[in-house]
């Protein structure tokens, strides 16, 4: 009875029914010899609901107590170490990533998976050469075994380390290409974040058309689902490209509905992203008290959280308000320090013209 309700959240976490998946799992209790299993159903749950400080919580139970086999021992691991760098936390993503690839060792058929991850955690750290070498020999050998929701995957994230060394011609790409597997997978899922990808590069590159349009098909694919973080995250990216258009009711809004979505999950990362896209919307409304305001918030909200690109946004942001008030000296200041923190990390953010 037991296994077979544990079988029947897993089905239900694998199809997307989330809240159906956490009522299974809540009326069943925590069985006795069957925790570990348990506790990583209900971080699977979590995760895939995009509350990840909560799924993290239930992987490292899950841990505690000990997993039925070596396989979901490394699939703990990979998640905890998914979570944390979603979340920006650059050691405990890199220390749970290497884990993960020490434990695949009596998991073979997870070496691969564990490799992408700790390829993910090179990217987090800034480390763009290790993570790109990586993840392209990692491309090629699920193209080659025709693997391709894995192959989406990768490309989703070169896409993005492309964007990051501002290479944007390459990045547009391969979201495209990530798009194009994903629809061949049919995993909608991944389909809809190389959408999110695709219109990040396409604003910040200038193209806003089609930028709007990546968003707003995203933004049907996660409409009805329970995953709260993409659901965000198409708000988010939407209001950006509403702001930049020049639509600063309409950015609002959406900054808005996605500020109370990232709060719902604490997702700090993304929720600076927020409230320094609020904070040019009322800069750009001479609203500059209030700008400060949001921009403080968004400063405290990236410290500590590995989002350097963030901190030099806000810092860039910060300079300007300053700038306009007057404040000259404060303004150099933050700029330059905001230049030399991109050049540490090997971002191009300070010539971000369009974003």
């Amino acid at each position: 009875m037991i296994i077979e309700e544990l079988e029947k959240a897993e089905d239900l976490t694998e199809a997307g029914k989330i809240n159906a998946a956490f009522a299974v799992l809540k009326n069943m209790g925590r069985p006795k010899g069957f925790e570990g299993r348990w506790y990583y159903l209900n971080g699977e749950a979590w995760r895939l609901k995009g509350i990840f400080n909560k799924a993290i919580a239930a992987y490292e139970s899950a841990l505690t107590y000990g997993v039925p086999n070596a396989g979901l021992l490394c699939q703990a691991l990979i998640r905890t170490a998914a979570c944390h760098r979603a979340l920006g936390r650059e050691k405990q993503a890199f220390a749970f990533a290497s884990a993960a690839v020490k434990a695949s060792g009596k998991a073979p058929a997870l070496i691969a998976e564990a490799k992408l991850e700790l390829a993910m955690a090179y990217r987090l750290k800034g480390d763009f050469r290790k993570a790109a070498a990586m993840l392209e020999s990692l491309l090629r050998a699920y193209l080659k075994e025709k693997d391709y929701s894995a192959a989406a995957f990768i490309l989703w994230a070169l896409g993005g380390l492309y964007r990051l060394q501002g290479r944007y011609a390459l990045s547009i790409e391969a979201f495209k290409l990530s798009g194009a597997y994903a629809a061949k997978a049919r995993d909608s899922a991944s389909r809809g974040y190389a959408l999110f990808g695709l219109g990040g590069v396409l604003r910040v590159a200038g193209f806003m058309k089609p930028a709007r349009a990546a968003y707003v098909q995203a933004r049907k694919l996660f409409l009805k689902t329970e995953d709260t973080f993409a659901r965000a995250y198409a708000e988010c990216g939407l209001a950006n490209v509403l702001r930049q258009e020049g639509d600063l009711a309409g950015a609002l809004k959406g900054y808005r509905l996605a500020h109370r979505l990232y709060s719902e999950i604490g997702d700090k990362p993304d929720l600076g992203f927020v409230e320094w896209g609020l904070g040019e919307v009322f800069k750009k409304r001479g609203e500059f008290k209030k700008a400060m305001s949001s921009f403080k918030a968004a400063r405290r909200l990236f410290e500590g959280n590995g989002e350097p690109r963030g901190e030099v946004l806000t810092a860039l942001s910060l300079a300007n308000v300053h700038y306009l008030e007057g404040r000259t000296v404060e303004a150099d200041k933050l700029y330059f320090a905001a230049v030399t923190k991109a050049k540490k990390h090997g971002l191009h953010t300070y010539l971000e013209s369009f974003t």
